[in-house]
């Protein structure tokens, strides 16, 4: 992991390291460098601004590739929160990393920075989260029904288990229209009274 906090020339200077142990359980271990004056008097320049703090976060895949994730949140929240944040991983079932989100804690408890010889500790929480694949439709089984039914028709073994109405709708309700209407069309006289 690295940020934009004490950088010098650099754009992005290391923050820590988060090594995997297990995907499946999601056990990490987190090694962070401790924040000093510099840090925070940066960080709070950023929050008078209304500025972002940024990490950036290069993940080693298997076969030895490095991919970036970049991930800010406002500096101000972020010192607030007295230095704690919670970095999200979103892995594939593969084992892939998908996403790495970075956010600060809850900023209402008022966290206060205690300096222990000028050095100020990130409390960072680390999670992996599992993203499920997408159903996948069956489309063999599909295809082998459609087949057994086109053969059934074919050999005639099909039966239609509809109701009458459902079977022959389409020719009841044109001759009801007609009746309908030719009724609407020609009422019938009223009688006239006798004398």
């Amino acid at each position: 992991m690295e940020h934009t906090l004490n950088c010098k020339t650099e754009k992005y200077c290391p923050r820590g390291s988060i090594s995997l142990r297990s995907i499946r359980t999601g056990t990490a271990v987190i090694e962070q460098v401790n924040f000093n004056k510099k840090h925070i008097s940066e960080l709070k320049d950023l929050a008078d601004l209304d500025g972002f703090y940024t990490i950036r976060t290069l993940v080693t895949t298997s076969d030895s590739k490095e991919v970036e994730f970049l991930s800010s949140v406002k500096a101000k929240y972020f010192l607030g929160s007295g230095l704690s944040d919670v970095i999200n991983a979103w892995v594939l079932p593969n084992g892939e990393v998908m996403a790495v989100t970075f956010q600060v804690t809850n900023t209402s408890n008022g966290n206060v920075l205690e300096a222990t010889d000028a050095e100020y500790e990130i409390n960072s929480k680390f999670y992996v989260n599992h993203v499920d694949q997408a159903p996948v439709p069956d489309t063999a089984t599909y295809i082998q029904k459609m087949e057994r039914e086109r053969e059934a028709k074919e050999k005639g073994d099909l039966k239609d288990n509809r109701p009458f109405y459902a079977k022959y709708w389409m020719y009841i309700v044109p001759i009801l229209i007609f009746v309908m209407i030719s009724g609407a069309a020609n009422p019938e006289p009223a009688s006239q009274p006798s004398r």
